[in-house]
């Protein structure tokens, strides 16, 4: 398999911007992936595709990172405003914590946990991800229009270059998953841009 990848075709633009995508620049994110988090969205079909792009980039030495949300980081003033609100966050060590073993995520796999939406807020995982000289993220998730898009848009912002995988993905709703994705998309790709996830595989398994 060659180094370097080819494009993805993606929304608003090809994926990623400049066309320039390696295995040991790039990631993939998996957030949320929990049990109480797949059952309750019924996301079963979107944790097999997350599976299938995690033996796929794999296969190719690509890291692969996943987040949990629950009730860490006690005392902070995040986990008092989710608790206040109700917050159904699973609580940690608990079954509905765990991440979905259906993932069949490689052995080495770092795990970020976190009480908030943005994986990136009180963790290492920024600094993890410099470390390794990561630019291109490809994220996967639940529910779209909370892990997935805090995320994706503070990762922008630190200037990484974020592919949001829409079948890899679910909401709380249809209407909630479809809007969040154009949201994602505003201004030619504003927060970044969306794929699905068989474009990806082209481009992942290219031989």
């Amino acid at each position: 398999m060659p180094d370097a990848l080819p494009s993805i075709a993606a929304d608003p633009y090809s994926w990623p911007f400049d066309g320039k995508w390696r295995a040991n620049g790039s990631a993939l994110l998996l957030l949320g992936f929990q049990h109480a988090v797949v059952d309750a969205l019924d996301a079963q079909t979107e944790t097999a595709i997350a599976a299938r792009l995690t033996a796929a980039v794999n296969a190719r030495n690509m890291l692969v990172v996943a987040s949990r949300r629950g009730r860490v980081a006690s005392g902070s003033t995040i986990l008092k405003r989710r608790m206040r609100l109700e917050d159904a966050a699973p609580e940690p060590e608990t079954a509905g914590w765990q991440l979905a073993g259906a993932l069949d995520l490689p052995a080495a796999t770092p795990v970020f946990d976190h009480a908030g939406d943005n994986a990136f807020y009180g963790t290492g995982l920024e600094a993890m991800l410099s470390a390794r000289g990561i630019r291109n993220l490809l994220i996967c998730g639940l529910p779209t229009e909370g892990l997935v898009h805090a995320t994706q848009r503070n990762a922008n912002d630190m200037g990484f270059e974020c592919l949001a995988i829409a079948d890899a993905c679910k909401g709380t709703s249809e209407d909630k998953h479809s809007g969040q994705l154009r949201i994602t998309k505003f201004g030619n790709g504003l927060f970044g841009a969306v794929a699905t996830s068989e474009a990806v595989l082209r481009s992942v398994l290219e031989k």
